[in-house]
């Protein structure tokens, strides 16, 4: 059997990386998100819907996914007779950018194989296997706190980025199944309108729905309210906005919002900082 690790499902505070390995029948629920890093997640057993950026699928054993920072993702544990088990790799920006080479930038190969939207990838069986093992001993050596073993730690996860990333770009893309359309084009239709004015009037009109009808399957689908969402999407834009060197006021507007004193509740709310105290931690 596959061994078990009891870990944070989150990034822990200053943390370059971080790696993960679970098996379990009743996950907790995971409601539509994104993060700050990226993270690489390989699907092994279960039963499971994942929803990215609005596309719907049902994943099996070796298919990998890839999400960059601010993409939207959400998975649905389905049958819960049946183990769940996956195993992922969270890593900040910074982090690629610094192990990265001249001639093989990290960050620039994720853009290129998630261009277009396409998010899905897989891996062989054997590739499968030894992903596994090696995450499975990056867990292990993390244990290890000591300078030396920080640093053999480090390497073998850059080894391990880097030899998965080149078996998924080894393998044919995934056909992409869409199993629910009207929820992923309302998501695009979102995302093309998110800094303009939009009312559940005229986002109901553009799909010729009623818009208690939108609402509830919108939260059916996500987890999340059509305005939970727009307002995740704005701080996004406000954050990378204010990483570029915006002012908070500015980047309030530029991201859609009509008054500042709404921005900077709906800014800490979801960052847990006011847009000064963010802007400055930059």
């Amino acid at each position: 059997m596959p061994r078990v690790w009891d870990r944070a499902n989150q990034m822990p505070p200053g943390r370059e990386f971080e790696a993960y390995h679970f098996t379990d029948t009743v996950a907790q629920p995971v409601y539509y998100h994104s993060h700050p890093h990226y993270e690489i997640y390989f699907y092994i057993q279960g039963h499971s819907r994942i929803i990215v950026e609005g596309l719907d699928l049902i994943p099996t054993r070796g298919d990998v996914l890839i999400y960059p920072p601010g993409i939207m993702h959400r998975n649905i544990h389905v049958d819960t007779e049946l183990p769940y088990e996956r195993f992922y790799f969270f890593a900040r920006p910074e982090f690629l950018h610094a192990i990265s080479a001249p001639d093989y930038d990290i960050p620039g190969t994720i853009a290129q194989m998630t261009e277009n939207n396409q998010y899905y990838f897989h891996v062989s069986e054997v590739d499968l296997r030894t992903l596994i093992a090696q995450t499975d001993e990056v867990i292990e050596q993390s244990e290890n706190t000591s300078p030396e073993a920080r640093l053999m730690n480090r390497s073998q996860m850059t080894c391990l980025l880097v030899r998965a990333l080149t078996m998924m770009s080894n393998q044919a893309v995934m056909p992409q199944s869409e199993h629910s359309r009207r929820m992923s084009e309302v998501i695009a239709y979102i995302n093309q309108h998110v800094t303009q004015p939009l009312s559940l009037d005229d986002l109901a009109a553009a799909f010729f729905s009623s818009k208690y009808v939108l609402v509830r399957e919108f939260k059916q689908y996500t987890g999340i309210s059509i305005h939970q969402y727009l307002m995740i999407r704005r701080i996004q834009i406000a954050q990378d906005d204010m990483r570029l060197g915006i002012k908070p006021k500015d980047a309030c507007v530029r991201c859609g919002f009509t008054d500042y004193s709404s921005f900077y509740r709906a800014f800490k709310a979801r960052v847990g900082v006011s847009p000064e105290q963010f802007r400055s931690s930059l």
